[in-house]
């Protein structure tokens, strides 16, 4: 993996949030972790992939959100947060309440695994619901496995948003196709 951090990468999805229209904002914190040109995902039961991570609890800032939710889906512990390669901005009028936006930034970071040590997992039970479990995939698998799933705006809204940071994954820190062959 090329572990150097770029400038950080800026996305924006949706539209502009109208003025004077309640908002529901939220942060959710994603990992990209890369070993052995490999990239770990959450692949759910639906055959969906995206990056592990999640929402904040009171009183963490994102780091520390991240490096929970990365043993609680993963399992790993010895890993380093490198640092932030890039956010996603999402907002579109929010499916539950139809007087209300849904605003959601989600900060995606570098993060290095130093050793291959686990714990047990502390999945949620929707995740479990969902069969998320890790696994390591190309950015283009995953993609392309993305791509052939349904997007439900109640189960997988994240698809899109995923892929975009999937492909900047892939420009930016995975080995181009022609480097992995001039090996072989």
């Amino acid at each position: 993996m090329h572990s150097h951090l770029h400038a950080p990468f800026s996305i924006r999805l949706g539209d502009q949030v109208p003025e004077d229209m309640k908002t529901i904002k939220c942060t959710g914190v994603r990992a990209i972790l890369v070993k052995d040109n490999k990239l770990l995902m959450m692949k759910s039961n639906r055959g969906d992939y995206k990056f592990p991570g999640g929402g904040m609890e009171e009183g963490e800032d994102e780091v520390t959100a991240l490096a929970r939710e990365i043993r609680e889906e993963t399992g790993y512990t010895d890993f380093v947060i490198a640092g932030l390669a890039g956010t996603v901005i999402q907002a579109h009028p929010d499916i539950y309440l139809t007087d209300a936006w849904y605003y959601q930034t989600s900060p995606y970071y570098l993060v290095i695994l130093k050793s291959d040590a686990t714990q047990p997992l502390a999945l949620t039970e929707d995740e479990i619901d969902h069969g998320f479990h890790a696994v390591w995939t190309t950015p283009k698998e995953a993609i392309q496995a993305n791509e052939a799933v349904p997007i439900n705006p109640f189960l997988n809204f994240y698809i899109e948003r995923e892929n975009l940071v999937l492909q900047v994954v892939q420009d930016r820190w995975m080995p181009k196709e022609e480097t992995l062959h001039a090996n072989d």
